[in-house]
């Protein structure tokens, strides 16, 4: 997301210092504090080298993945998400979508302990999940946790707009229905239908690239003349609520009775079955003066809480002592992931490809640029027949000897 937000003249928004703490909704079982030496301290004090063993763990997993933007800077895709985690981390990659992170966790020397604690509260809050999901998954979610992800000032939709904007796309706003298979001397031609403010239209391509999930609990969408069928993709959305309350939070509840005294920013909570929310922050603007502070513990402030399910009103008195407003969005944001299912395919048909099958290896602003960029170089290799640029093996080698 760097590289975008570097071509688009956009600045990186301002961080605001805000110290974290794991609930277990009776007491916190981690606190961070303002030195770096006594948080490690906590760490190795509570989990002995866990913390490490997980830091060498993501670093390793990380370190693969960037070999994709080589790989890409030189032109190479790939047909299958198996074929491109193949090509990052050989067989142990795809089997990282086929076994829990909690699994691989332990499996490399992570305590139980450190797993129900800390793991399950970053899954909890990143894709409010639990220590189940697939072992890559976690990796991209817990990496994403380790404090070197960074936000664009104004907002991250400002990517988007940008590149529409640099990319001067003509945009057709209407809403996809459908795409029916014709033929034009021996090519496939996609009609693409839609419905906009002034009823039905069509359009004739070469070339398709379908970002709308194609599972049953979220397509409206139907493929007419393909044979065989284009089928619907087994698996289903994970349901998320994100409230947003502005309002005096109620320390007591989390064992400060004097607001004054409660030192956190965001908390993180274990999976306990008593816990109604996922997680919950102070948020800030998008836009951050240098003036710009968090308000004091005990002045109405706005926090984003993260739930499975919408909150009652019992449920915000439990969390907030009083509250001005609450705005709710709910929405399914990724995958319900399960390490059971086979993931689903980037090409449909010839020309017809799918970039939201990579949400199934893992879910993120980057997976997602990954795909976009792979699916641009695959339709580019297979209309030209460059067919060694697709799905090669021994990728590092033939990159270093490129070079």
């Amino acid at each position: 997301m760097q590289d975008f937000v570097k071509v688009l003249g956009l600045k990186h928004r301002r961080e605001v210092a805000g110290k974290s703490a794991i609930f277990s909704g009776e007491h916190f079982v981690l606190e961070e504090t303002d030195w770096y030496l006594l948080n490690l301290f906590r760490l190795w004090w509570h989990y002995g080298i866990s913390f490490l063993r997980l830091q060498m763990w993501v670093e390793e997993v990380m370190e693969k993945f960037m070999r994709i933007y080589k790989y890409q800077a030189y032109g190479y895709a790939f047909s299958s998400l198996e074929e491109l985690l193949r090509s990052l981390g050989g067989e142990a990659f795809v089997n990282m979508t086929r076994r829990s992170v909690a699994e691989s966790l332990l499996e490399v020397g992570v305590t139980q302990r450190f797993v129900d604690d800390v793991i399950a509260a970053v899954l909890r809050s990143s894709c409010g999940q639990s220590v189940l999901v697939p072992a890559f998954a976690g990796a991209m979610s817990l990496a994403g946790a380790q404090g070197s992800t960074w936000a664009v000032e104004g907002g991250n939709k400002l990517v988007c707009s940008g590149l529409l904007k640099l990319t001067k796309a003509n945009v057709i706003p209407a809403r996809v229905t459908g795409v029916s298979l014709h033929s034009s001397e021996g090519r496939a031609l996609y009609q693409v239908h839609y419905e906009d403010g002034e009823g039905q239209g069509s359009g004739f391509y070469d070339m398709v690239v379908l970002t709308a999930p194609l599972h049953p609990s979220k397509s409206n969408f139907t493929f007419q003349n393909f044979e065989p069928p284009i089928a619907d993709l087994p698996g289903a959305f994970q349901p998320s609520v994100t409230s947003v309350v502005h309002g005096y939070l109620n320390s007591s509840y989390f064992g400060f009775p004097d607001p004054k005294l409660f030192p956190f920013a965001s908390i993180l909570t274990t999976d306990t079955p008593n816990l109604f929310f996922n997680a919950m922050d102070n948020i800030c603007p998008v836009n951050i003066s240098s003036a710009f502070r968090r308000k004091q513990p005990q002045e109405a402030a706005v926090w984003r809480v993260l739930s499975p399910q919408p909150l009652d009103k019992q449920q915000l008195k439990t969390l907030f002592r009083s509250y001005y407003s609450v705005q709710v969005t709910e929405w399914q944001a990724r995958p319900h992931y399960d390490v059971a299912k086979s993931l689903p395919p980037i090409v449909l048909h010839e020309n017809l490809f799918y970039l939201s099958s990579v949400e199934w290896v893992a879910s993120s602003m980057e997976m997602v640029a990954v795909a976009a960029k792979n699916v641009a170089l695959l339709a580019y290799n297979r209309w030209y027949q460059d067919l060694e640029k697709i799905d090669q093996k021994d990728l590092m080698h033939k990159v270093k000897t490129e070079l």
